[in-house]
């Protein structure tokens, strides 16, 4: 698997069919681990491989030690642990979501279940969203300028076609900047108490801000921010070379992605992280494939502890507990081209209400 080409199907199942070959590709590309060390239960033995018939990979690590019984999951660490699911058919639904396959097609090459497919969807979407969350930063800076809008996504409930209640979001999008760098966030409304932190949050003191004439941006010189509008009801591009034709661009681009029906709340979300994260990382790799292993690698490695569970990202908060501050998704690369083809198959809770990237 040397070859610098990207991975086809066909290398994919020359790859899969010899788990030998599997595990060797795995490992160099850190989405396996190796436990070898000293038996940190006996502190005399060695822990290494050994085959494990019980084990659904046939493989466990073991103390070398007759008397000592520790042993540690062959998967320990992984991207691939806690699930029973063959390791092979697992790299197989990596390799079908970092090429965009419909869940149709990946349950009927891989015979897994609809509910497992969409697990592990969901799974691999949160996965990247942590790197995302971990790579965002605010934008912006003295002599810089930032077109900021604010958009609503509609949705469909009960799976009728009577638009009702949508999902805002609100975004900045900073010009000239190499490699573009713009942020995108769910907000609950377009309030000046919501929306003027989030500007606080995700934009430096002293840019330039470039807005519609919405009253409640006009507060933003009091926040330390240099602001310029253009009037859209008068003109697209003020005197002054103020539009925000880049971020209205994007939300277009984001809109007709969307499904034409079932839209929930939930889908909306889904389909707009589907967006941000192949935009920023996958559109523009030369194995997208490689390159969600290399993504997965960042989250998943024996130096960090985690506690997800697939489809997560997507549940709302318990009514009880405080909402946290929404995340931004930093999409350096966001700004490139248009896409006009639909962001992927995901589906989720149908009922889930507030949302946000955390």
């Amino acid at each position: 698997m040397e070859d610098s080409k990207p991975i086809n199907v066909e290398k994919l199942i020359e790859l899969t069919r010899c788990n030998d070959i599997l595990f060797d590709f795995l490992r160099k590309n850190n989405a396996l681990f190796s436990c070898e060390g000293v038996c940190t239960r006996c502190g005399h033995g060695h822990i290494h491989l050994n085959c494990e018939k019980s084990s659904s990979d046939g493989l466990i690590w073991r103390c070398s030690t007759r008397h000592c019984t520790y042993k540690i999951s062959f998967r320990k660490h992984s991207f691939f642990s806690g699930s029973k699911l063959q390791i092979a058919r697992i790299t197989k639904i990596i390799y079908f979501w970092a090429h965009r396959y419909p869940r149709e097609i990946v349950i009927h090459e891989t015979g897994i279940s609809n509910g497992s497919v969409v697990a592990f969807y969901n799974f691999l979407l949160e996965a990247c969203c942590i790197v995302l969350q971990e790579q965002s930063e605010p934008i912006g800076g003295p002599g810089t300028f930032v077109e900021i809008d604010e958009s609503k996504f509609r949705t469909r409930e009960y799976h009728l076609g009577k638009r009702a209640k949508g999902v805002w979001f609100f975004g900045g999008i900073e010009r000239d900047s190499n490699p573009p760098k713009c942020f995108f966030i769910p907000i609950e409304d377009c309030s000046a108490a919501t929306i003027i932190p989030v500007i606080k949050q995700w934009i430096k003191p002293g840019t330039t801000v470039l807005s519609d004439c919405w009253k409640q941006y006009y507060l933003l010189e009091a926040q330390g921010y240099i602001h310029s509008t253009a009037n859209h009801s008068i003109e697209f591009v003020s005197k002054s070379g103020t539009h925000r034709n880049n971020t209205a661009s994007h939300w277009n681009a984001l809109k007709r992605s969307l499904p034409r029906y079932r839209t929930t709340k939930a889908v909306c979300f889904s389909h707009f992280v589907d967006y941000c994260i192949r935009r920023k990382f996958l559109d523009n790799a030369k194995d997208k494939f490689l390159e969600t292993l290399r993504l997965i690698s960042l989250v998943y490695h024996p130096n960090r502890s985690l506690d997800i569970q697939p489809e997560s990202v997507l549940q709302p908060q318990a009514q009880h507990e405080p909402q946290p501050q929404p995340q931004p998704l930093i999409v350096e690369k966001l700004l490139s081209q248009s896409d006009n083809n639909n962001v992927g198959n995901i589906t989720t809770e149908e009922n889930s209400s507030d949302f946000s990237l955390m």
